[in-house]
C-alpha cells in the first residue's frame, strides 16, 4: 500500500472511531459512578474499636469503610450529596456491635468536614 491510499484510509477511519465513542459515549456515562469531588470527610476514631463508616441521607445510605481503633482516615464525598436538602448523618460500627451515630449536618462545596468520635456518644463535627 502506498503512502497515497494510506492517507486515503485515515479520515475514514478516524470518522469510524469518532461515531463510535459518541454512540457509546452517553450509555458509558449513564452507567458508571463517576462523581467530583467536592467535599473531603474525615473521620477520627478514637474508640477502643475499629469501625465501619456510613453516610445516610433520607435517601442514601454509603459505606465510606473501615476506620482502625485510634487511626485517622479521610473519604471524598460525592458530589449528588453536597447541597443535599436532606441531613446527612454518619455512623460508625464498631466489631461487637458498638453504633455511633453523628447529629445530622448539610455540607456545602469547598467544605471540609471532621468526625471525631469515641465508644458513646454523638462525637463532634466540625465544618471548616
Amino acid at each position: 500500500m502506498n503512502s497515497r491510499e494510506r492517507n486515503r484510509f485515515e479520515p475514514r477511519n478516524l470518522f469510524i472511531l469518532f461515531a463510535i465513542l459518541a454512540a457509546c459515549g452517553p450509555d458509558a456515562r449513564a452507567n458508571s459512578e463517576r462523581s467530583v469531588v467536592d467535599v473531603i470527610l474525615t473521620v477520627s476514631n478514637q474508640s477502643r474499636r475499629a469501625a465501619h463508616v456510613s453516610l445516610q441521607s433520607d435517601t442514601v445510605q454509603r459505606l465510606l469503610g473501615d476506620v482502625a481503633s485510634g487511626a485517622t482516615q479521610s473519604f471524598s464525598l460525592p458530589s449528588a450529596l453536597v447541597g443535599s436538602p436532606s441531613p446527612l448523618r454518619l455512623e460508625a460500627i464498631g466489631d461487637g456491635g458498638m453504633v455511633v451515630r453523628s447529629q445530622t449536618f448539610g455540607v456545602v462545596r469547598g467544605e471540609q468536614v471532621v468526625w471525631n468520635f469515641a465508644d458513646t456518644g454523638r462525637g463532634r463535627v466540625d465544618k471548616r
